[in-house]
């Protein structure tokens, strides 16, 4: 359909002065107010019309039958209808047929755009104000949208629209992972005395890598120890498994998840980080703590050779596998060696984790894909997670706390991916074509 809008406009200006930042804000705000709802209330007007038409004439193709099975309607009545957008608040009627057999109505523009029985806001602009909030509070985001963007919206009404949005729900991934990594790390939740819960709150994340190295957020859940989040990952509807797991060593995580992935890697910065710590508690000097922590990351510092698989001769690959099983070597040495020293606890830590440590060599030697040494990338992503749940707001619910997390590693893992989601969910298929043809005074 196509259809030609003319829009009368009536401008008063004063004489003798008048500065030109006061024009533009007069115009933006007439059609921001105005304008902009009322040219999108016409057009969902022409198109309901043509709708009914078709629909009451027969000329619908292919024709709605009613659950009776009957294809003949007639007009009803109209409705009023109000649609908050990013343009405003759209205000029209839409009509309501009624099958001529049994007497049940419909909307044909409620169909026709797809939209819910009850819906209220356009998916824009949810899209804007996940995206609003997950930078900011509620009450900041919604400022922002009233002073910047220009759309009224309550804190109240920002919170539950964002709180029922599909899009910080977790969908399994469609390419199969190399590598999976887990996190957790606390926030002040809301206490709740009646079932016990204080307000230490713990958040959980999960995400994976391709061997393409694309990054896909697996989802975040509050309140639910490891070994429940794989029950919901690998259930009979979602199964899938990573070929390495990397992980921090964080007590209860790599033996839930081993079960998701078929071999592990431990990060190594975080094992000569915390060697100092278990020698700590084994009332080892400083001096001595810093010399094993200085001797593990030696051991343990073993480079990929730059370049693809196949360009590494068959040499190199002889002396990288060489090396790996001369480090393990002297892992194993340097466990007894704290044995006899009196290091339980740092010989029992570093022999937990030395069959672990090398499997980003062997990954590369058999696929020649890059795994993930550290969880490095999985710190700074929950950096960006402590900002908002940490920094920005606290008191948060459980679920409130878990599916602003999913907003939040959607859009910073995979923005191709947020941005396909987001296309596909607002229908942005090129079928709506406008063009400003002139702008004259009559």
């Amino acid at each position: 359909m196509q259809q030609l809008i003319g829009l009368e406009l009536s401008a008063t200006t004063s004489e003798s002065r008048f500065t030109l930042d006061e024009l533009v804000l007069k115009v933006r705000e007439l059609f921001t107010e105005q304008g902009m709802a009322q040219v999108v209330a016409l057009i969902l007007h022409l198109v309901d019309e043509l709708q009914a038409v078709r629909h009451t004439t027969g000329q619908a193709q292919p024709a709605r039958a009613c659950a009776c099975g009957h294809t003949r309607y007639e007009i009803k009545d109209r409705l009023p209808r109000q649609l908050h957008t990013s343009v405003g608040t759209v205000e029209f009627r839409w009509r309501r047929l009624a099958c001529r057999q049994c007497a049940k109505t419909w909307c044909p523009l409620r169909e026709f755009l797809g939209l819910e029985a009850w819906q209220s806001k356009s998916g824009e602009l949810e899209r804007i104000a996940v995206e609003v909030v997950s930078e900011q509070s509620y009450r900041r985001g919604s400022r922002h949208l009233a002073v910047a963007g220009e759309i009224p919206v309550a804190k109240s009404t920002l919170h539950r629209w964002v709180a029922d949005s599909p899009a910080a729900e977790w969908t399994p991934p469609a390419d199969p992972l190399a590598t999976l990594m887990a996190d957790g790390t606390g926030y002040k939740r809301r206490p709740a005395p009646a079932q016990g819960q204080d307000h230490r709150g713990e958040l959980r994340v999960l995400v994976g890598r391709t061997a393409q190295g694309q990054w896909k957020a697996l989802g975040a859940w509050s309140g639910q120890s490891w070994a429940q989040i794989v029950e919901q990952v690998s259930g009979p509807a979602r199964e899938f498994h990573a070929d390495t797991l990397v992980s921090d060593g964080e007590n209860g995580l790599a033996q839930a998840l081993a079960r998701l992935a078929h071999a592990q890697q431990r990060c190594p910065w975080h094992l000569v980080r915390d060697l100092n710590i278990a020698l700590w508690k084994d009332q080892a000097p400083l001096t001595q703590r810093r010399e094993q922590q200085h001797q593990l990351n030696q051991l343990i510092g073993i480079e990929l050779p730059a370049g693809e698989l196949e360009q590494v001769k068959p040499q190199e690959r002889a002396a990288l596998r060489q090396r790996v099983q001369s480090a393990e070597q002297h892992l194993a040495d340097l466990v007894r060696t704290l044995r006899r020293q009196g290091y339980e606890r740092a010989a029992n830590y570093i022999a937990d984790a030395q069959g672990k440590l090398f499997r980003y060599v062997e990954f590369w030697l058999e696929t020649g894909v890059v795994c993930p040494r550290t969880t490095g990338w999985l710190e700074r992503m929950m950096r960006e997670l402590g900002r908002r749940l940490k920094k920005i707001a606290f008191g948060w619910s459980e679920r409130g706390a878990a599916r602003m997390a999913c907003v939040i590693l959607r859009r910073i893992t995979d923005t191709a991916e947020w941005d396909a989601y987001w296309r596909q969910r607002l229908g942005l298929n090129n079928n709506v074509q406008l063009s400003l043809r002139s702008v004259k005074a009559l």
